[in-house]
């Protein structure tokens, strides 16, 4: 497995200082090497673009396309589009630093593996409630059926729906007419 997370490495120590630009093809397999994964299927395009300097990379990340996930309404999978934009700044040392914006790595080291951070950029990019309709999917695609055997009802709105209001008794308004007489 580790061989296979290597394909997403770049091999820095080679490179002169200015920027250098990468692109990784993130499909089906690369999502089969974390086991824990909801996503099983996807196709997106990480584009890389990294910044050498004298004493640290500044690496930007960009990653669009379609993951195949579950719907929260009716249980099917659907594909999803997602996007995601982060950067963060490599340094070269021994000592960790408390601040998610960096990391730090041994000066002997010469590539950096940027599979993990795909992995977990491309899972946060996720809104946390995946239905069809959301992000510009097809609403109608939803399994009707199995809308119907748990008795969703659809709103044209996405939002969450909100409880109706139960009528007044009448004689509360009495009461309230006394409190601001």
């Amino acid at each position: 497995m580790k061989r296979q997370l290597s394909s997403y490495s770049i091999f820095f120590k080679g490179l002169k200082v200015g920027i250098h630009d990468f692109e990784f093809d993130i499909d089906d397999k690369f999502f089969e090497l974390f086991e824990e994964s909801e996503v099983k299927n996807g196709k997106l395009l990480a584009k890389i673009c990294l910044e050498k300097r004298n004493n640290m990379l500044e690496v930007t990340v960009n990653i669009t396309g379609n993951v195949e996930v579950l719907c929260d309404r009716c249980l099917e999978y659907f594909s999803l589009p997602t996007s995601y934009n982060g950067k963060f700044y490599v340094r070269y040392g021994e000592n960790e630093v408390d601040d998610d914006e960096y990391i730090v790595i041994s000066p002997d080291e010469s590539e950096l593996n940027l599979a993990q951070y795909i992995y977990e950029s491309t899972w946060l990019s996720l809104p946390y409630k995946r239905y069809h309709g959301i992000k510009g999917t097809d609403q109608k695609a939803c399994n009707q059926e199995m809308l119907s055997k748990i008795g969703y009802i659809s709103n044209d709105t996405p939002e969450e729906d909100e409880p109706e209001e139960e009528p007044v008794d009448p004689r509360w308004n009495k009461l309230r007419d006394l409190n601001f007489n």
